[in-house]
């Protein structure tokens, strides 16, 4: 007892000891912090939460001489969240968005004043993303969505990109369902672009409706027009039909049928 006293009388007049105390202190609280850190960050891994990387992705319609419409989903490009919204509210704003986002509706949230912030935002860094030759312009529907775990093993956060005429084939689900694709979870996105479409038909009637009242219709869109010249060439992989099987539960929770 007399000796534990010793060394807590010696701690409180040394200051020497007490910077190393007060180091080792530190150094222990560091490391603790640190296996923390990486275990939430392997907890992403594992479960492919990349929601923290912004992706840019085209979506190629095309028909062919036998009848099929293919869907193709090529990369544009990608970046850290924090690199495309340096404003930590806009940054954590879009997260929780994305976050948010289910199976049922992949659509990312942006019915309000700061989502029309995001968008904002956005559209800069995708149009210089995109910049990419001299191609023919077109009308491209431009939309934030984040597909859990459906498209793939993993869930990034993702500008989809798609022709506004494109859009169009997908608000009757009969065609959509028919559509060839490069892999099966590709009919994920499908979905994805049939909930755009519906969304997007919303919106565009909405717009309509507050400006034949004379009022503005700021932060009404959802997805913004963009002109862009982007490349439509695409190499003719192999496709096939959707196995709608898969996706046999979404498609009871939305009422479609495969």
């Amino acid at each position: 007892m007399e000796f534990l006293e010793e060394i807590l009388d010696l701690i409180k007049t040394n200051h020497f000891v007490q910077g190393i105390l007060l180091t080792l202190l530190g150094l222990i609280i560091g490391w603790i912090l640190g296996r923390w850190r990486r275990y939430r960050l392997m907890r992403r891994v594992y479960g492919g939460d990349a929601r923290e990387v912004v992706a840019i992705e085209q979506i190629l319609i095309k028909e062919h001489a036998d009848g099929r419409v293919t869907m193709r989903i090529r990369s544009v490009g990608s970046a850290h969240m924090q690199t495309v919204l340096p404003n930590q509210v806009a940054h954590d704003a879009l997260l929780k968005r994305a976050k948010s986002t289910t199976p049922r509706n992949p659509l990312i949230d942006l019915k309000d004043q700061m989502g029309s912030y995001l968008l904002y935002l956005l559209t800069p860094w995708v149009c210089g993303m995109t910049r990419q030759g001299a191609f023919p312009h077109d009308i491209w529907v431009m939309a934030p969505v984040c597909e859990p775990g459906v498209l793939s093993a993993h869930q990034a956060t993702t500008i989809i990109l798609i022709r506004q005429a494109d859009l169009r084939r997908f608000r009757d689900w009969e065609t959509c369902k028919t559509m060839h694709v490069e892999h099966g979870s590709d009919g994920a996105r499908i979905l994805t672009l049939w909930h755009m479409a519906r969304e997007f038909e919303r919106q565009l009637a909405e717009v309509k409706r507050i400006k034949d009242t004379g009022q503005p219709s700021t932060f009404v869109e959802t997805m913004y027009l963009l002109d862009l010249g982007l490349d439509l060439a695409e190499v003719p992989l192999p496709t096939k039909p959707v196995p709608w099987a898969r996706f046999a539960a979404i498609l009871k929770q939305l009422k479609l049928t495969a």
